[in-house]
């Protein structure tokens, strides 16, 4: 007889392995949060409201509401979903999660080319270990774990 095995097994314990098209979703979708991060605070610059309070929560809402780049961030935001959760579909979390941390790297690029924001040299190195740290996590799916 057999005997089927308990739902957590089934949906908690994946084991799939980070492949090339996986690897391609993830940063396209890191990509894609790095440009709807730019889409939103280029909204929020063009607003020109520095601070809310309650006060001026109103006008911050409909200026925001009627911000195109706010939009265009939103939308963004959206198609990210579908592609991670095809992505949370085919790997496991553990290993995802991490390695999505390439909008780390891709956020201050982006904010200096376009933002004109300034990247202290310390940050960068936080964001070379968090690089370091990607490739670990990536070549661990290629390893047998045993279980605790």
């Amino acid at each position: 007889m057999l005997i089927n095995p308990p739902f957590y097994t089934t949906i908690f314990h994946m084991n799939k392995r980070l492949t090339l098209s996986m690897l391609f979703l993830i940063i396209l979708n890191d990509v894609g949060e790095a440009i709807a991060q730019l889409l939103m605070k280029g909204g929020l610059n063009t607003i020109a409201i520095n601070s809310i309070t309650l006060s001026n929560l109103a006008e911050f809402c409909s200026k925001s509401v009627s911000s195109p780049l706010i939009w265009l961030g939103l939308i963004v935001y959206t198609v990210n979903f579908f592609i991670w959760i095809v992505v949370l579909s085919r790997i496991d979390l553990s290993v995802a999660m991490p390695v999505c941390s390439f909008s780390y790297i891709f956020v201050p690029i982006l904010s200096i080319i376009f933002l004109g924001e300034a990247v202290h040299p310390l940050r960068w190195i936080g964001i070379f270990t968090i690089i370091l740290g990607i490739y670990f996590v990536s070549k661990s799916t290629e390893m047998k774990t045993i279980p605790l």
